[in-house]
């Protein structure tokens, strides 16, 4: 029997490079973080420069339980397509695309599909509802990461060794070169998302890091 397709698109707009909004994308053991409401636990099964392969544990807005799943990503140029494939056996296809804006601004597109026996096409409309919202959630749990990262990138920040003239106790520069940002997958982990325990959620609220439920 043929299928239809349910689908939703979400755009929105960042005031930093496209780049660094493929780091966030790419980052796994962010999820179980900056992502606490939602994400649980999150393991990378195996790796390569534009692909990856990953187990997540999840709750999506609207459900009363926690879903487990795996999901393929890889990268083409500036498209991110990610194949998520649950525990009931549903798959979700996700189209994210990058764009430059002007002044180092970028915008994202998001395509969520599902592909369904036309019994189930009345499920457009709550499909279409559960992923804007979840688009919306997750896009504002990651803004504040996105825009710290460029803010400390223009500094001089580099990963695991800081900012130069701050780690010598020297005065800021008065001139700095700084260089167009690079996005360089994979990315390198100090933390056990890549072992067979995987990361675990670390907590379930805290107003340190901005988060209260």
């Amino acid at each position: 029997m043929r299928k239809i397709t349910l689908s939703c698109v979400c755009e929105a707009q960042a005031d930093c490079p496209k780049e660094v909004l493929l780091w966030n994308y790419y980052d796994h053991e962010h999820l179980v973080g900056t992502h606490y409401k939602h994400y649980s636990e999150v393991r990378i099964l195996a790796e390569r420069d534009d692909w990856a392969l990953a187990y997540h544990k999840k709750r999506m807005p609207f459900l009363p339980i926690s879903t487990t799943g795996v999901a393929f990503r890889y990268i083409d140029k500036n498209v991110m397509k990610t194949f998520h494939k649950d525990a009931i056996g549903l798959m979700l296809e996700q189209d994210t695309e990058f764009f430059d804006l002007p002044q180092n601004c970028s915008r994202v597109r998001v395509t969520y599909r599902v592909h369904v026996y036309p019994l189930f096409k009345f499920l457009q409309p709550i499909f279409d509802r559960l992923f804007r919202k979840w688009f919306t959630e997750v896009w504002a749990e990651d803004m504040p990461m996105r825009l710290r990262r460029w803010k400390v990138y223009n500094l001089g920040f580099k990963d695991f060794e800081g900012i130069e003239y701050i780690n010598k106790k020297l005065p800021k520069p008065l001139r700095m070169e700084v260089p167009p940002y690079e996005f360089r997958p994979p990315l390198v982990s100090l933390s056990k998302v890549k072992s067979l325990e995987g990361e675990a959620r670390p907590f379930g609220r805290s107003v340190e890091l901005g988060y209260d439920e």
